[in-house]
């Protein structure tokens, strides 16, 4: 037995009973027995899950000399997404006159496409009717920052590490309707998530109507504790909008559980979509408070607000298949899974990250606060350095987020452990310079 542990005879406290003196060392064989065969089973397991996440992999259509590190910025789509997209677009192309307006529409952006919705309920935890498609967060964020009836001197709590998607609308209103908009100050990285909920709790006051803050921080990673702030805010009545861009196909997001009014995402990065494909979630008994934006027939359809805020004229109907080709690959993959591959590999690289001295970690390491998503930076060499000499010497493409903002690694089930080494030995190299 290879590597096996000393054995332990443990003496009888009868002295001179060499038969107990065997019972014992029976015991301690059996004992390392079970030891011995648990060990081989995590093995097993672990080499198995190699194998399974290699297939995976096989998959996507990448480049097998090219590794892709941004999926916080754009997912690589799947093989069997990019075929039915491209099934579609084929159809239209060369069928356009069969289409006769008795079945269902050739294009998106008029119907309803419950189908589609009802998967997105299904893997968020909502009902069908609170969810609209949209084209991505931005456009879900627009939808609410210009729909909310707010009254000049209203307040709105956001933060000072907002995506341009998660605030410009915000500031759009502040501009033109004369609310304030304040963005407080979060620490890069994020200590804890008592740090973000003391935050906002002194920073709550009687003109404060809406919390408008990411689930996960684009350039950061960090996750903030929403569900906390959601309770709290609830209390105060207190509207909550939240930036869920990062979020679906990278964690688990459960709206039931979160207790938002409103959530808004992207399902081009982590969920694989085709660009093109996003939701706005809002919670049935806060949806009338919102007005439709890109206003159609539906415009005030209050039984499907979903639906209402959905048709938006006319939409490529090909990429909507794509995401629902998406959709089905997660589920079939087991989301569970995928979260726990996802922030198995984010750990391990920030794990390794930890092992280069001259590494700054913005990502908190609060094992709650972050998963797939890893931001750092190298002292004293530029961002853009840094992604340049990765992609040079490894064909490694994470990417750059500023000089004063680091490099983003995103980790996701198309990549491994093999591909986290790679990195941090070009990055040590790096860092011996």
């Amino acid at each position: 037995m290879p590597g096996a542990a000393p054995i332990l005879i443990i003496k009888s406290r009868a002295a001179g009973n060499p038969d107990r003196a065997v019972d014992n060392r029976r015991l301690v064989l059996k004992e390392f027995g079970r030891i011995y065969v648990r060990e081989e089973k995590r093995l097993e397991s672990k080499v198995e899950e190699k194998e399974f996440w290699e297939k995976v992999r096989a998959e996507f259509l990448l480049d097998p000399g090219q590794v892709f590190f941004n999926t916080g910025t754009l997912g690589a789509m799947p093989r069997r997404v990019f075929d039915r997209v491209v099934s579609h677009l084929r159809l239209t192309a060369e069928r356009i006159a069969e289409w006769d307006y008795y079945g269902p529409d050739w294009i998106s952006g008029y119907q309803p496409w419950s189908e589609i919705r009802e998967k997105i309920a299904r893997l968020l935890n909502c009902e069908l009717k609170e969810i609209a498609l949209t084209e991505n967060a931005t456009a879900g964020m627009n939808y609410l920052s210009n729909g909310l009836d707010l009254k000049p001197g209203d307040e709105i709590l956001g933060t000072d590490q907002e995506h341009p998607g998660g605030e410009s609308g915000w500031k759009l209103k502040a501009a033109r309707c004369g609310v304030i908009y304040r963005q407080l100050p979060l620490g890069k990285p994020i200590n804890s998530p008592k740090e973000v909920i003391e935050t906002f709790l002194r920073a709550m006051g009687p003109r404060t109507r809406v919390l408008a803050v990411p689930h996960m921080i684009t350039g950061s990673g960090a996750i903030l504790p929403v569900k906390e702030l959601c309770a709290e805010c609830r209390q105060r009545g207190i509207i909550t909008v939240i930036d869920g861009a990062q979020t679906v196909g990278q964690i688990k997001v459960d709206l039931q559980d979160l207790g938002c009014d409103a959530y808004y995402g992207s399902f081009h990065k982590w969920l694989c979509a085709p660009a093109g494909n996003g939701f706005l979630y809002l919670r049935q008994d806060r949806a009338p408070e919102v007005w439709t934006t890109l206003a159609s027939t539906q415009w005030d359809n209050r039984e499907d607000h979903g639906f209402r805020l959905s048709q938006r004229g006319t939409g490529n109907l090909s990429l909507l298949f794509g995401l629902d080709e998406a959709l089905d690959f997660h589920f079939e993959l087991g989301p569970e899974r995928v979260y726990s591959r996802i922030k198995d590999l984010g750990d391990y690289l920030r794990t390794r990250l930890r092992e280069i001295s001259r590494i700054k970690i913005l990502t908190p390491l609060h094992p709650e606060m972050a998963a797939g998503i890893t931001v750092y930076s190298l002292e004293g060499l530029p961002a853009n350095y840094i992604q340049d000499e990765l992609w040079k010497r490894g064909r490694l493409r994470p990417r750059a987020l500023g000089d004063g903002s680091g490099v983003r690694q995103s980790t996701h089930i198309y990549n491994s452990l093999a591909e986290i080494d790679r990195t941090v030995d070009i990055l040590k190299d790096l860092a011996g310079k």
